[in-house]
């Protein structure tokens, strides 16, 4: 099947070693293995002008002290607006610098910011979104909007499959899956089974508007099923952001072949409190060695 945006450069360059060399695909990992390295690099893009328009990103560049996170153009496309960075551990940083990626059909909703840190931030592999076929094991990692009446956005990670590969689609959202999602969560990554970027999530089928059940406002339902960026589109274009490839992480062995595993809301607020408690046991026993 052609593909709208072509396997890039930098992964053909690599393609006939890599077939010679790899021969296993990349190990299978748990639902909690692949949050283990979704929850660090998944991070909120709050607009500080106009809260209900957040989303989210992925960091997937370290340069220094400066960071790219890779995010759905629509997330940050307001000039006027400021946008702050949050990780999980509920640290802040401003953005730096916004750039569009539109691509060769000058539509794509892809877009990087940067922004600086001393902290020594995680940044997530990519791989070749090619691999990511009908049925594949998806995860979607992300920060919904709060609920009403909340101040807080509580990380989400939820698990999915591939329903549809598109040859071509409005905005490059040529992936499509069934997963539970929520507004706020577009511009977050989708991870493959392996833990690997696979896509950035940006679109989720409507159908409505309909009633509510109160019989009040009219509003738009989500049917399940949602589309993402697949990763090569972005690789395709990391000349056009400046980045140089040795400032990301590329794994580009097949994904293993296995069914993501069902994933609860419990066990993912389980997952996000164990990982800070061990960043900061680890932090401790740096600063006070024993």
């Amino acid at each position: 099947m052609n593909r709208l945006y072509p396997l890039p450069s930098l992964l053909a360059g690599t393609a006939v070693v890599a077939s010679i060399v790899i021969t296993q695909p990349a190990f299978a990992k748990s639902a909690k293995e692949v949050a283990q390295t979704a929850i660090p690099t998944t991070v909120q893009i709050n607009n500080t002008l106009s809260p209900g328009d957040s989303g989210s990103g992925v960091i997937i560049a370290k340069n220094g002290n400066t960071y790219t996170a890779l995010t759905a153009n629509h997330v940050v496309k307001n000039p006027n607006s400021e946008y702050m960075i949050r990780t999980f551990k509920g640290k802040e940083y401003s953005v730096k610098e916004v750039q569009s990626l539109s691509g060769s059909t000058g539509s794509l909703d892809l877009a990087i910011v940067k922004f600086e840190s001393k902290d020594g931030l995680t940044i997530a592999p990519l791989t070749n979104s090619d691999e990511a076929s009908i049925g594949s094991g998806i995860y979607i990692s992300g920060y919904p909007l709060p609920i009403k009446g909340g101040t807080e956005r509580e990380y989400a990670f939820t698990n999915g499959q591939v329903t549809t590969i598109r040859s071509s689609n409005n905005e490059g959202y040529t992936m499509r899956y069934d997963a539970v999602t929520r507004r706020g969560m577009s511009g977050g990554p989708v991870f493959d089974v392996s833990g690997r970027v696979v896509g950035i999530h940006g679109q989720g089928d409507t159908v409505g508007p309909v009633q509510n059940e109160s019989g009040g406002k009219t509003e738009e339902i989500k049917t399940g099923f949602n589309s993402a960026i697949p990763s090569n589109s972005f690789l395709g274009l990391i000349s056009e952001a400046g980045i140089n490839k040795s400032e990301i992480k590329l794994d580009n062995k097949p994904p293993a072949n296995v069914d993501a595993e069902k994933v609860s809301e419990g066990d993912v607020n389980n997952w996000v409190n164990n990982l800070a408690k061990e960043i900061i046991e680890r932090t401790i026993r740096r600063i006070l060695p024993f």
